[in-house]
């Protein structure tokens, strides 16, 4: 909790030595007590006793209140700093005028104070009568571990086997003394345990080694416990005496010459040192000679591993059911006839296992003796702490327990972020800082660094775990079964409202999933909320999301101590009231993709906000004058918002770290780029727009880029004008950026050439390089150098004609037979380089480009030759708008090739396919091939392609067969654009494509002139728009045809097409319907027969329903899992769907389009909603285009508006009511 910091925090916040009044200082005094701090972070009181547990809630909830209050101290004190009521040398006059009892702030403000003290006490006086210990034991232990182990119930583990026992067996060496240390990390409950287990029980490893012992060490580390414990092991004795040296000695003895096996279970102590001493009597063994440990922290696997540390995984969710199933049923023999019955509710148990096997064992265990569905039913819908004998919350609650009191509240508060919710590391940090969790007085690191450090330790710890390691967007997630940890350590703190229920008003932090449209309706809980520090949507990555206005203007203004307000991707946002000044302990506000022009004066009021998040407000023209006023924003990202001119007070920022963006101003405007040189602290992404502003080149020099060695990202934006190319040239001269950076943008350079710096193989930490515009230089720099490099991206370089030795790195004529250029480069893409005619091929040294992965090549007309040979990592190849490139296509030596995209030029008649060498394999998975004339035939490499997944052709007039011996059956995905003359293949030949699961066809196929839908078996969507022969969709009447895969079918713009099948009702897993602008389409069922009853969409516009049979008998009202309903240009339609009130009590959205103009309901239109035609369900009704209905339904204004008002969002033509 952050109040265990109060007492440092808030005494040195308020008057640094000066006198505070009694009730403060007594509040401070129990606060930052040892005795208080122990208590708050205790988590191995017993809960289960309810009055314990009350006790501990309602102490945490007077803790809150008390920092609160502290804090609001704290605000007055710092108000009266910025805005200088006082002067700022008389500290104590401030203190005075707090203290004065004719103070009215000071008598409302002593009055709490004395509640406060009066509280503390009274708990106090409770912990006793509780019986409670002030003094904190330690935390409690697993049972010891042993080394026996049922290697029957082992699944999904036969992998990491076979890795561990070739480490154990392997004769190379290991390292020092040798002894081979093999690290098995993980998170608790994965089975580290259990897979030593398993390999120290193999045959094969009890006749490689002499002796063979089992350690269980566990949290506390010591020395002469697991010395004794492997002597007694290796001699087969007991040993009474506990003389450390003496065991030690004897076990150096016993352990000489001989080759052993040990197992150290269950590893926590991460000190070097420790760890030294405890290996230093096995130095004698034999070569060959092998430890294991165990462990969940990152760190004591560095400290100890000499083999690659072996991280263990989640099961999959097949391994997880299998594990599970052995322990409930007890045999492998689970699908007998009542294993049968239980398999689908036990498969969805062992989703909710989430690979942990600690959780799929006790899960089976519980399932063990119970045989009936509906026991098992109910398992499946129990929390799994709440099971019976739970071994999972004691073996993850280990790892919490073992956590210092600062990773305690950061770990807890992760609780807010739903399962499976992707984390992001920086913002994390900056959540944390917000929330007063991190302690960074005890040395001189930033609040940033230190929120840093925690979050390496809980992934160090495995609380949170990476995905994707390696790519430039790190993400991170954290278990589902330790989200639940969090979620319970958290107690009443935090809140998700997807829990749902009731919950206790002091909730302090609350999160909720972000939906397109979130209706005020979501929010009644809020009201109750009184204390809220977090109000934060968890973001659904969509950029068009809405919020009730109310939630704005009425329930945010009540959040007085509210820290931390997101209301990021909120594009309904267009302004922020002037109540947002009132939020005063607002330390992180999120604004980011919202749509508002500028922030309102009194955001100046919030004098302790840290972060102010602007980024992709692209409607955002300028920040507030009195910035300044901000004294502890620390971060402001104004990424992608449309600033022209940095406000002055901004160089009063003394504290800002992070400053996306610096334009720089014109001659007695806006700010000098050497007023850079203030924010030495500057990290993260820097863009520095205007650069052709600078007068003076000294004052790019005087920026000092080059000390700023905490920047990641650095832009240099130039304008669209040159007028001085010297002086550019001069001032990227200076601009040199820091030696370890990341990435490096240029953009708009109007210099001849390049400085010397960019390339320069000092820049080794530099992995992306992007170089646009520079339209006046005719030579690239010497970019081979830059050893760590992996994306460049070079753009409108616009008069350089050649790529030569100068490219590579090759500078004055040397060579250098060992020099191998882009060592590292992964990505490549040139695009608008109009007269770039060479690419000379490096003659020195080994073959450039040796890890590179992908090659993008765009409009580069006057390209010709060969492209670099020999890439032997090459994977994706991209090439468009360069024609001169296909009149002689290059040989490629490209066998790892998977994926190529070309495109030719239709006024060209000498395009022709690039070969690839016919002796290699063909990996080809994707291939698009567009705008070729001549292409007559497919290249032989994509029908040759037994892997081939996606395949798109695209405007290839000449093109008219398939060949007979069809295409790869491999394919998933087929998309066919503007091919009129191409025969479609044979209906017969369809069923060989078992894997096409999406099929696209536009304005292509002209003869086809019917689809059977039960042609290709395991087709999920069909996308058919503008095939101007197509007058059937069809289901074979001599099928038995029931589709179980088709779930999307999407007819659009097809003039000829007469009919769909008439026994829709066999298209079961369709779930969305498309049909639009079909002139001559009659829609029509059989009599009896009904609509697909999984629909969830349906989208009509333009097509003639007819009356045989009535509409009113197509079954609409069944349509149980109906939620979203457009029609467009269909009157009749809703005319009877509204009328005859048969829209179903699922719909959510419906959406009316362009009707004709009406009279009344009975003629041909509508003109209002018929009374109780909308379903209760609807929770968004659009209307456009509709000139009646939007006159008489226009918010608070038209004369019908009280019909709909209680719709939730009422969307008419684009205007949003919410």
């Amino acid at each position: 909790m952050a109040a265990t910091l109060v007492g440092e925090k808030i005494a040195a916040t308020l008057v640094g030595g000066a006198f505070l009044s009694a009730s403060v200082q007594t509040i401070l005094d129990k606060l930052s007590s040892t005795e208080f701090r122990d208590f708050i972070n205790n988590k191995k009181l017993n809960i289960n006793n309810r009055a314990v547990k009350q006790w501990l809630d309602d102490l945490k909830d007077a803790v809150f209140d008390a920092e609160d209050l502290l804090n609001q101290i704290s605000y007055e004190s710092l108000r009266c700093k910025v805005e200088n009521t006082q002067s700022t040398n008389k500290t104590s006059q401030v203190w005075s005028f707090l203290s004065s009892p004719f103070n009215t702030f000071y008598r409302e403000i002593n009055s709490q104070m004395k509640i406060m003290c009066d509280s503390l006490q009274l708990f106090a006086q409770h912990k006793d009568i509780l019986g409670l210990q002030s003094k904190i034991g330690k935390v409690s232990r697993r049972t010891p571990s042993s080394s026996v182990v049922n290697a029957s119930v082992m699944v999904g583990r036969n992998d990491d086997k076979e890795t561990i026992m070739n480490m154990l067996l392997s004769e190379s060496s290991t390292g020092n003394n040798n002894i081979g240390v093999v690290a098995i990390l993980g998170m608790g409950g994965v089975g580290k345990t259990t897979l030593a287990q398993l390999v120290y029980n193999n045959e094969k490893v009890q006749d490689h080694f002499d002796f063979k012992a089992w350690a269980c060490v566990s949290e506390d580390f010591d020395i002469l416990s697991v010395t004794k414990t492997l002597l007694e092991s290796v001699t087969s004795r007991a040993w009474e005496t506990n003389n450390l040296d003496f065991l030690r000695v004897e076990l150096k003895k016993t352990l000489s010459d001989k080759r052993f096996l040990f197992v150290l279970d269950d590893l926590w102590n991460d000190n070097y040192n420790d760890w030294d001493e405890l290996v230093t009597p096995l130095i004698n063994g034999n070569s060959g000679s092998r430890v294991i440990v165990t462990t969940r922290q990152q760190k004591v696997a560095e400290v100890a591993h000499t083999f690659p540390i072996h991280k263990l995984e989640v099961l999959s969710n097949e391994d997880t059911w299998s594990l599970l199933s052995k322990h409930a049923f007890g045999s492998e023999n689970f699908c007998d006839n009542k294993g049968s019955n239980l398999e689908a509710i036990g498969r969805q148990i062992a989703r909710k296992c989430a690979g942990l096997p600690i959780a799929a064992k006790t899960l089976g265990g519980v399932l063990r003796s119970k045989r009936d569905a509906k026991e098992w039913t109910e398992v499946l819908n129990n929390k799994i702490w709440n099971l019976p004998n739970d071994n999972v919350l004691p073996a993850l609650l280990l790892s919490y327990q073992y956590l210092p009191s600062q990773l305690k509240r950061c770990f807890s508060y992760c609780s807010i972020f739903p399962k499976d919710y992707t984390l992001d590391r920086k913002q994390l940090v900056l959540l944390w800082m917000a929330e007063g969790f991190l302690d960074y007085s005890q040395d001189e690191k930033a609040m940033e660094e230190v929120g840093d450090d925690c979050f390496a330790e809980l992934l160090s710890r495995s609380l949170i775990q990476q995905l994707h390691v390696g790519t430039r967007k790190q993400k991170f997630v954290m278990h589902d079964l330790v989200n639940d940890l969090a979620t319970i350590v958290s107690g009443k703190t935090c809140y998700r409202v997807e829990f749902g229920g009731d919950t206790s008003k002091n909730v302090r932090h609350c999160s909720y999933s972000q939906e397109e449209y979130d209706i005020v309706k979501k929010f009644k809980i809020f009201y109750k909320f009184k204390c809220l520090r977090t109000y934060l949507p968890c973001c659904s990555w969509r950029n068009f999301n809405y919020l009730s206005k109310k939630v704005v203007d009425d329930l945010l203004p009540t959040f007085g101590r509210l820290r931390v307000l997101s209301l990021s991707r909120y594009t309904n946002i267009t302004v922020l009231p002037d109540s947002i000044g009132s939020l005063v302990q607002l330390r992180y506000l999120d604004l980011s993709y919202t749509e508002i022009k500028s922030l309102p004066d009194t955001i100046c009021n919030l004098y302790y906000l840290q972060t102010l998040i602007l980024s992709y407000c692209f409607k955002f023209i300028e920040l507030p004058e009195h910035i300044g006023k901000l004294i502890n924003l620390r971060h402001l990202d104004i990424h992608y918002t449309r600033i022209t001119e940095m406000p002055k007070q901004i160089i009063e920022l003394e504290n800002l770290q992070t400053l996306t963006v610096f334009i720089v101003g014109k001659k007695n405007v806006g700010l000098s780029v050497r007023e850079l040189a203030r924010f030495p602290k500057l990290q993260g992404k820097l863009f520095i727009k205007n650069l052709q502003n600078i007068i003076d080149v000294v004052e790019a020099y005087d920026a000092d880029l080059k000390s700023k060695e905490h920047i990641e990202e650095l832009t240099l934006q130039w304008g669209m004008e040159t007028d001085d190319s010297l002086k550019e040239k001069d001032v990227l001269d200076m601009l040199i950026p820091p030696v370890n950076l990341n990435r490096l943008n240029i953009d708009l350079y109007g210099g001849t050439s390049f400085p010397s710096w960019l390339g320069d193989s000092s820049f080794s930490n530099m992995v992306s390089l992007s170089i646009e515009n520079c339209g006046y230089c005719v030579t690239l720099p010497p970019l081979g150098q830059l050893s760590a490099l992996k994306n460049l991206s070079i753009r409108g370089m616009s008069i350089l004609e050649t790529i030569g030795p100068e490219f590579y790195g090759i500078v004055g004529g040397g060579s250098n037979s060992s020099f191998q250029p882009f060592p590292s480069l992964k990505n490549l893409y040139f695009d608008n380089m109009p007269n770039w005619k060479k690419w000379l091929p490096f003659q020195d040294g080994m073959f450039p480009f040796p890890c590179l992965k992908t090659l993008i090549l765009y409009n580069c007309p006057e390209l010709r030759g060969n492209l670099p040979n020999h890439l032997s990592s090459i994977e994706t190849f991209v090439y468009k708008g360069c024609p001169r490139l296909l009149e002689s296509p290059p040989t490629l030596e490209w066998p790892s090739i998977k994926a190529i995209d070309i495109s030719g030029d239709l006024h060209s008649t000498n395009n022709q396919w690039p070969f690839v060498q016919s002796d290699l394999p063909c990996l080809l998975q994707s291939v698009s091939v567009c705008f070729f004339d001549t292409m007559f035939s497919l290249p032989q490499m994509i029908l040759s392609s037994t892997c081939l997944r996606f395949l798109k052709l695209d405007s290839i007039p000449s093109l008219t067969a398939f060949p007979r011996e069809g295409l790869p059956t491999s394919l998933q995905e087929l998309l066919i654009y503007n091919c009129e003359k191409l025969s479609f293949m044979p209906p017969e030949t369809w069923s060989n494509y078992t894997s096409l699961l999406e099929l696209t066809l536009v304005s292509s196929c002209g003869s086809l002139s019917s689809f059977p839908l039960d042609g290709f078996p395991k087709l999920q969507e069909l996308y058919i728009d503008g095939c101007t022969g197509l007058e059937s969709i069809f289901i074979s009447e001599s099928s038995s045809y029931h589709s179980s895969t088709l779930q999307e079918l999407n007819v659009r713009s097809c003039k000829a097409l007469i009919s769909l099948p008439q026994r829709m009702d066999t298209l079961t897993a369709l779930e969305r319907l498309y049909l639009h602008h079909l002139p001559k389409l009659e829609f029509a069922l059989y009599e009896g027969v009904f609509l697909p009853p999984k629909l969830q969409t349906i989208s009509i516009t333009s097509v003639r329903i007819t009356k045989m049979p009535p509409l009113i008998e197509w079954g609409f009202q069944s349509l149980t899992y109906l939620s979203n309903l457009y029609i467009k240009d269909n009157d009749d339609v809703v005319h009877t769907l509204l009328k005859e009130q048969l829209l179903p009590t699922s719909l959510v959205f419906l959406s009316i389009s362009k009707l004709s103009e009406v009279k009344c309901l009975g003629g041909n239109g509508l003109e209002s909603f018929p009374e109780h035609s909308l379903p209760s369900s609807l929770k968004l009704l659009s209307i456009s285009k509709c000139p009646v209905l939007e006159e008489r339904y226009e918010s608070e204004r038209g004369g019908n508006w009280s019909e709909i008002s209680h719709i939730p969002v009422i969307k008419i033509n684009d205007k949003v009511t919410i």
